[in-house]
């Protein structure tokens, strides 16, 4: 079970993907956990998450996915949990927050979650590709 998770091909396009979607969602979860490029911190975000009606648990999750997950896809580690997990923020997101906005990112719509969305994907389905801890590991299971 563990090696279909990690199991990928040595795909270079998947490593673009993998890697473009980690650097554009770690500043994002760098504001969220260390308070970096202007953000709130921990207890800021957490506070602003929970007092929108967020659960707590998924407040949390949110957190760990924009920060964790974008360094797990920046080293290809557990790459397709850290590509869901960024999904289902990015669309949380999107319905909680962005969607009465409309389209266009500059009015606070959606259009760079469909982005995320679009680099997710492919992801989720095919692995890290080339050059990640996941194909080491899953090279390592194979023998």
């Amino acid at each position: 079970m563990f090696y279909k998770l990690i199991a990928t091909n040595k795909d270079i396009t998947l490593t673009i993907l993998r890697v473009t979607l980690g650097l554009v969602i770690l500043p994002h979860g760098a504001q969220k956990v260390l308070g970096a490029f202007g953000g709130y911190g921990f207890e800021g975000t957490m506070g602003f998450f929970t007092g929108m009606g967020i659960p707590y648990v998924l407040a949390l999750l949110a957190i760990i996915a924009e920060f964790f997950g974008a360094i797990g896809l920046i080293l290809g580690l557990l790459t397709r949990v850290a590509a869901f997990g960024i999904f289902c923020t990015m669309l949380a997101a999107t319905v909680l927050v962005h969607l009465p906005n409309g389209f266009f990112a500059d009015k606070g719509g959606y259009e760079f979650h469909i982005l995320t969305f679009g680099l997710a994907i492919p992801l989720i389905i095919k692995g890290a590709g080339s050059f990640s801890l996941d194909d080491v590991i899953a090279h390592k299971i194979e023998g």
